[in-house]
C-alpha cells in the first residue's frame, strides 16, 4: 500500500505557525474491532480484546513489527474475552484490564512481559467492576479512575502499587462521573478529563479538563479543551506531552475529520495537528513507535462500517514553536510518587545533579543525576522539593511526598 498523504499542518495554537507532516498507509490490521487495548512494547505495537465487526467481545492478540509493516497472530488472552478494556505501559511492562464480558462488568488487572509473551493475573482492583475507564502509569504507580459500571457513570479514582500489588481508594475526580474519558501522562502528571456523562439520561460531552497531583493526591481544574467536545477516541504521550485523537463529537457522532491535538503541560495548551484522513472513529487503538503515532481500528459512525486503514504519523518536528529545551522540561520529572524508600527520574536535560530540599529550603541528599536513583528511606515523612541541577544552575524544580 504505502500511500503517503502529505499536507501541512493546520490550525495551530498561537502563535501561528507552518509545518510538514503526513500520515502514511500501511498494512491492513487482521480484523475490524473497537475497543482494542493497544499499546507498544520493545519495538512493536500490540491490539488486545476489543469488540469484533460480529459485536462480541474478543481475547485475541495481535502484534505489528514496522520493520517488516506485518501483523502477526499471538496466543489469546487468558482472561475473560472483553470489550470496553483498557491498558498502559510502564519500566517495559504492559498493564490492562477492566471492561465487560458478554454477562459482567471486569475489574481484573494483569500484565504482560512482551519479552516472553507471558501474561500475570495480579490483584483485582478494589474498585467496582467498569468499562472505558481512565487509566494512566507513572513510574510504579497506576491510577484508575471513572468509567460505568451496573449503577451507572463514576467519579472515584484508585491507585495500584507495582510493587506491592495493592489497590489505594485516593477520592474522587472533582468533575461529574463519566465513561470512556481522554486521559494521558504529560511530564510526568496525571491528566484526565473530556468524556460522555450520565448514561440513563443521555447526558452531556465534556470538554472540562484536570491534573492530578500525585504527591498529594488532589486534583487542580485546567483549562477547558478548546476543540469541539468530545468521547471515545484514543490517546498517547510522547516528548513530555499528551495527545489525543478522533473519537466522537459533542453530539455522540462521527466528526467530519479524525482530529489530532497535543496537550502542552508546561503551559496548559492545546495545539490541533493533522487530522487522521476520512471522518473520525468511535473508539480506535493507537501506540507509538520510534516517534511515530500508530492508528487503526475503531468503528465508522459514518458507513457503519469497521475500518481495516492502519496509518501512522511521523511526528518529525512536534511544532517548532516549541523550543527544545521547553520539550526536555516537560519529560522531566521524578517518581514514585508519593515516594517510599528509594526516588527515581526521568531526566531529558543536560543536568549533573539532582538534590532534595526540605518545605523550609534546606538541602538533605544529593546525588549524581547519572545514577537515576536515590536512597530516601532516612528522610522523615513529608513533602520535599526535588530539584534538576546543571554546575549549580537550577534547571527544574518538583515536589516530592515521602511516606514510609
Amino acid at each position: 500500500m504505502n500511500k503517503i498523504l502529505l499536507l501541512s499542518l493546520i490550525l495551530v495554537s498561537s502563535p501561528l505557525v507552518a509545518q510538514v507532516a503526513r500520515w502514511e498507509q500501511l498494512t491492513n490490521i487482521p480484523n475490524g474491532r473497537h475497543h482494542p487495548i493497544s499499546f507498544s512494547l520493545n519495538g512493536k505495537g500490540y491490539s488486545v480484546t476489543g469488540t469484533s465487526s460480529a459485536n462480541v467481545p474478543t481475547n485475541d492478540v495481535y502484534d505489528y513489527d514496522p520493520v517488516t509493516d506485518t501483523w502477526g497472530t499471538l496466543p489469546n488472552f487468558p482472561g475473560f474475552s472483553r470489550s470496553f478494556g483498557i491498558g498502559t505501559v510502564t519500566n517495559g511492562i504492559a498493564y490492562l484490564g477492566f471492561g465487560s464480558s458478554s454477562t459482567q462488568y471486569l475489574r481484573d488487572f494483569w500484565s504482560f512481559d512482551a519479552s516472553d509473551s507471558s501474561w500475570t493475573r495480579l490483584a483485582d482492583c478494589s474498585c467496582s467492576g467498569r468499562r472505558h475507564p481512565a487509566l494512566v502509569a507513572i513510574g510504579d504507580k497506576i491510577y484508575v479512575g471513572l468509567g460505568d459500571d451496573a449503577t451507572g457513570n463514576r467519579n472515584d479514582w484508585w491507585m495500584y502499587d507495582i510493587n506491592s500489588n495493592t489497590w489505594t481508594s485516593i477520592g474522587n475526580f472533582p468533575g461529574p462521573p463519566r465513561h470512556h474519558p481522554f486521559m494521558f501522562n504529560a511530564g510526568g502528571d496525571v491528566y484526565a478529563g473530556l468524556g460522555h456523562g450520565s448514561i440513563q439520561s443521555q447526558g452531556v460531552i465534556f470538554n472540562d479538563w484536570y491534573k492530578l497531583d500525585t504527591a498529594s493526591n488532589t486534583w487542580t481544574t485546567m483549562r477547558p479543551f478548546p476543540g469541539e467536545a468530545r468521547v471515545a477516541g484514543t490517546q498517547f504521550d510522547a516528548h513530555g506531552y499528551g495527545y489525543v485523537l478522533s473519537g466522537d463529537g459533542s453530539n455522540h457522532s462521527y466528526m467530519p475529520t479524525g482530529e489530532l491535538w497535543r496537550y502542552d503541560p508546561a503551559v496548559d495548551t492545546w495545539t490541533q495537528l493533522l487530522s487522521h484522513p476520512g471522518n473520525s472513529r468511535w473508539a480506535p487503538g493507537s501506540f507509538v513507535i520510534n516517534n511515530e503515532v500508530h492508528f487503526f481500528g475503531g468503528l465508522n459512525r459514518l458507513t457503519n462500517s469497521y475500518p481495516l486503514g492502519y496509518w501512522k504519523f511521523i511526528l518529525e518536528n512536534p511544532s517548532s514553536s516549541i523550543g527544545e529545551q521547553e520539550q526536555v522540561l516537560a519529560n522531566t520529572y521524578v517518581y514514585p510518587n508519593p515516594a517510599n524508600n528509594q526516588i527515581l527520574w526521568k531526566n531529558d536535560l543536560a543536568v549533573t545533579d539532582v538534590r532534595i530540599y526540605n518545605s523550609l529550603g534546606q538541602l538533605f541528599v544529593t546525588a549524581n543525576a547519572a545514577v537515576g536513583k536515590m536512597d530516601v528511606s532516612d528522610l522523615a515523612d513529608g513533602l520535599y522539593l526535588v530539584q534538576f541541577v546543571d554546575n549549580n544552575n537550577i534547571m527544574k524544580t518538583s515536589k516530592v511526598l515521602i511516606q514510609h
